[in-house]
């Protein structure tokens, strides 16, 4: 255990240091670049301020290409019945979830503490006062768990106030935050289940939840507008300011552990298989109480979480841990100009694929 605690505190110290360096490193009479990449943001359907941020590590696929509005849409909650994981004869209307998280944002946006459907699982990257971030709650009365995402125009550009971990990622990945990451979930999922159904082994020692998406009742659109990003002088892209991943509750026997070397061992193979599209970090990792299969819960994007573009492969966590460490140290301090410039049109060849022509959406969407 003390190789991964020192690997974790290797990985902060540095990070930090970098930052650091990152923000007082610069000159303030040094003249901006005229070409330094740069986003707007501001409300779509209502009157407001316009945000500003100009920063060179942004870039074009995680903030102009993780969200799809018609895939978006074409895996929207449905309204009709929708059967239990695991009681499939006992169903809820999509339609009565849907009036539940409808009334959680309206108790959330009146800063209540406790909720009268739906109790708090996780609200460490939720900000209540602010009402940005993401917040996982659990259904009182049906076994299904929602993630809310929440952003405004003004915290959608505040990378440095989200945390430690946030900011690690926001270098790390072209400008990445969870808001954007929430949208790679379902599409993620459905790649992996392709890719497990085609070994036997797997498919039949991995799980996973079905999810949707659902946009609460008069949701406000952020409109982002991106300067010199991606070698585009001028791009820009309407996403949901509020949104939720809705999928079944899983019933966890147990998490995966760190102390067990058969799930150590297990877990990174099964990340090697999936190409690192999900986390490899054990915590991730739970197994199903019914079936005693491996259960991936989290599905956002990993490869776009942390920005990696050519696929690799890992034998332990050990060697896993230090290459985040060292590329985000990289990422974060060690980047040259003609690296910056570079990044903004480099291929990468493990982004999220979406095919829209091949989504069909729900007619209340069409």
């Amino acid at each position: 255990m003390r190789k991964y605690s020192f690997l974790f505190y290797l990985f902060v110290f540095f990070s930090l240091a970098a930052c650091k360096l990152q923000l007082f490193a610069r000159s303030v009479l040094r003249p901006n670049h005229k070409k330094i990449p740069s986003i707007e943001t501001e409300w779509v359907h209502s009157e407001g301020p316009t945000y500003l941020l100009r920063n060179s590590h942004l870039e074009e696929y995680p903030l102009f290409k993780t969200f799809n509005k018609e895939f978006f849409y074409a895996n929207i909650l449905p309204t009709e019945e929708i059967s239990y994981r695991y009681d499939p004869a006992k169903t809820v209307e999509g339609a009565e979830l849907k009036r539940m998280i409808n009334n959680l944002i309206k108790e959330i946006e009146q800063r209540m503490r406790r909720y009268t459907d739906f109790i708090i699982l996780r609200k460490r990257d939720f900000n209540r006062r602010r009402k940005s971030g993401l917040l996982i709650l659990k259904n009182k009365h049906y076994p299904f768990v929602v993630k809310i995402f929440m952003e405004t125009p003004k915290t959608f550009i505040k990378h440095n106030s989200k945390g430690v971990i946030p900011i690690f990622f926001f270098y790390m990945a072209g400008g990445i935050n969870r808001h954007l990451l929430g949208f790679t979930r379902i599409k993620n999922l459905q790649d992996m289940q392709t890719r497990l159904s085609q070994s036997p082994t797997w498919t039949e020692l991995v799980t996973m939840p079905r999810k949707w998406f659902m946009l609460p009742e008069k949701t406000d659109w952020i409109k982002i507008t991106g300067t010199n990003i991606g070698g585009k002088k001028k791009q820009e892209i309407k996403i949901p300011g509020t949104y939720c991943v809705i999928s079944d509750f899983v019933d966890s026997e147990r998490r995966t552990s760190v102390f067990n070397g058969e799930d150590r061992k297990i877990c990174m193979e099964l990340c090697n298989y999936l190409e690192l599209a999900i986390d490899p970090h054990i915590d991730n990792f739970m197994i199903e109480r019914n079936t005693k299969k491996i259960a991936i819960v989290d599905t956002e994007h990993f490869l776009s979480v942390v920005g990696m573009k050519k696929k690799k492969r890992f034998t332990s966590y050990f060697s896993w841990g230090l290459y985040l460490a060292d590329s985000c140290f990289r990422a974060m301090f060690l980047r040259t100009k003609k690296k910056r410039k570079k990044v903004q049109t480099e291929k990468s060849e493990t982004e999220l694929c979406y095919q829209t022509s091949t989504y069909e959406s729900p007619a209340q969407y069409t």
